[in-house]
Formats: structure tokens, sequence, C-alpha cells
């Protein structure tokens, strides 16, 4: 008997190249980025690979290009052989800002001195 799908929205197939990383409890207590590759996304959410196992329930940045997504991991998984890294990552995304670098340079142009240094991650 086949498995019946329980996806609700189309998935995309994708390749790009992010970075994913845990977010703590305070500015200090913040994991340090990983790369991942993206290679699905949806309406609700990503699966990324990447070369470190993070646990289900923790909530992540995940910054591909200009835009940055903020979610919560629901699973981790071995991924099939071939893939470019040993684990999927299935992301549910709650929050996205894109275009970044024009928001840096809104700002820069708006008062020079109190431009953010944003670093990429």
């Amino acid at each position: 008997m086949a498995d019946t799908e329980k996806r609700t929205r189309p998935r995309i197939a994708v390749n790009a190249e992010g970075t994913l990383q845990v977010l703590g409890t305070s500015q200090s207590t913040n994991g340090v980025p990983i790369p991942v590759h993206v290679s699905e996304a949806s309406e609700r959410g990503m699966r990324v690979q990447s070369n470190i196992a993070i646990d289900a329930g923790l909530p992540v940045r995940l910054d591909i290009g200009d835009s940055m997504f903020l979610g919560e991991v629901c699973y981790c998984a071995p991924a099939s052989t071939g893939a470019a890294a040993p684990f999927n990552i299935g992301i549910v995304t709650e929050q996205c800002l894109t275009g970044l670098s024009g928001l840096r340079h809104l700002i820069s142009a708006l008062e020079p001195d109190k431009a953010p240094k944003l670093e990429r991650v």
C-alpha cells in the first residue's frame, strides 16, 4: 500500500546555498552559523541539507542571499545516499525579511552615522 501524501502545500525544487543558525534565549547564546544547501521550499517551510544534525523544536535563522527567514526545526533525518550533506532538516518558517541590502543602503543614506553594521552570518 502506498504512503498517503501528508503535505498540504506544493513543494518547489531549490538549489541555493545559505547559512543556518540556532537561536538561543539571548543574543549571546546563539549558535555558530553553519553552511547549508536549500533543496526544497514551500509556502510554509524549507528543507535544507546540512553536515550537522539539529534537534527538532529549536528556533533557527536561515540566511539565503539577501533574505532572512526565522522559524523552527520540525525534523532532522538522515539524507539519502548521494545527497549534498548527510542530514535533511525541515524548517517551518514563521517570518521572512527580504531586500536586506536595500534596507542597509536606505538607513545609511538617511542617517550615515547610525547605520547598523550588519554582517552576513
